[in-house]
């Protein structure tokens, strides 16, 4: 057993400094000049607070303004969204109102895309705020033809409180993560707040309307570019296209996002991304096994100690350059404790993922 913890850490190292090495290897573009035509496409559903705000949000764009189309998609809302959309008097918005037989985000972005007139397509949520320099950033990636889809950064709001602090700790590490993988042309993961791709691309290679999970607009989307384009995902490493968006604010909340979120990962035919998920999932089971085995056996105590020290070594190489990024490096102190916290409860996220029921929106999914 003690064999096969050590196998289990070592791979796992051997993971976190490639994505460290890859994180580096991501490199800024910059061309100013570069404006085509983009479609920005937001699928929402009871976002009544947030609509004036985003619209502001979107209006403020240092972009040109006839080659900038705002799709939103109302899916469904039973609030007043609707009604404050179609209030606008932006002349680039359109509004969808998505038909009763059909609901759900990739609907809403499939739908979207079909009418759009961009060459580019920027997708976003409601609840996101971006810098005015963001449209003009991601585009900027695109000078190159090579290019078939951008990842973009998402950050959460700056909150004080332990538990934000490591909510917001676990996703620029899953943000990091998926850019370090990115760097080494190997990408598994995405985050659908902040993507862009080319309209034929997307047309050519998405498969939503097979698709059975519920979530997944981004991921999925991302591995059968990569299937078919395996050297055309870039990652837009600039502060200006730093998408900010809100942190879960209550513990249940936070437990139904992620099993949400790791639902999806049965759907998964991308080796490299099944391969990651599962080493990360045994990587903490391992953890939480010596955590409880150090009570009772020397053995297990010294290996508990350098299995927690290499992990916090390996996981403070990649996330302190992330977090310096997103200017957060006052998540450095959390790390550690982070390390124990996180064993737990991605184990416990994994379980309920696959046997309960979680909420998305107002409605209740089983996966």
């Amino acid at each position: 057993m003690q064999i096969v913890i050590l196998i289990i850490l070592f791979l796992y190292a051997l993971l976190i400094i490639r994505y460290t090495l890859g994180w580096y290897k991501v490199q800024a573009i910059t061309n100013k000049d570069f404006t085509p035509k983009v479609s920005i496409v937001i699928a929402m559903r009871n976002e009544e607070n947030e609509v004036e705000r985003l619209l502001q949000n979107l209006q403020s764009q240092i972009y040109p303004t006839d080659k900038l189309e705002l799709i939103l998609v109302n899916d469904h809302s039973t609030d007043n969204t609707l009604n404050i959309l179609n209030s606008s008097q932006l002349d680039n918005l359109q509004v969808i109102n998505m038909p009763k037989e059909e609901f759900g985000k990739k609907n809403a972005i499939k739908n979207a895309i079909e009418l759009a007139s961009g060459d580019i397509i920027l997708v976003s949520d409601a609840d996101c705020s971006f810098n005015p320099k963001w449209v003009q950033t991601m585009v900027n990636y695109f000078t190159d033809e090579n290019i078939k889809l951008l990842s973009g950064p998402v950050a959460y709001h700056k909150q004080k409180g332990i538990f934000l602090s490591l909510q917001a700790l676990e996703f620029s590490s899953l943000i990091g993560s998926g850019a370090g993988a990115i760097g080494v042309n190997n990408a598994i993961f995405c985050n659908g707040a902040n993507m862009a791709y080319r309209k034929e691309i997307f047309l050519e290679v998405n498969e939503f309307s097979i698709d059975t999970a519920v979530s997944g607009d981004d991921v999925f989307l991302l591995h059968s570019v990569k299937a078919k384009y395996p050297n055309s995902i870039a990652f837009a490493k600039e502060k200006s296209a730093i998408v900010i968006t809100d942190a879960v604010q209550t513990f249940s909340g936070f437990i139904n996002q992620r099993k949400r979120w790791t639902a999806k990962s049965s759907g998964y035919k991308d080796n490299a991304s099944i391969y990651t998920s599962f080493l990360v999932l045994f990587t903490n089971l391992a953890f939480v096994f010596l955590f409880a085995m150090h009570f009772w056996n020397i053995e297990y105590f010294n290996l508990f100690i350098l299995f927690y020290g290499v992990k916090f070594l390996v996981d403070l190489i990649l996330l302190f350059p992330i977090l310096k990024f997103f200017n957060r490096t006052d998540l450095v102190k959390w790390i550690l404790p982070f390390e124990i916290f996180y064993s737990f409860y991605i184990v416990l996220i994994v379980v309920l993922s696959f046997t309960k029921s979680f909420e998305w929106k107002g409605r209740v999914h089983s996966k």
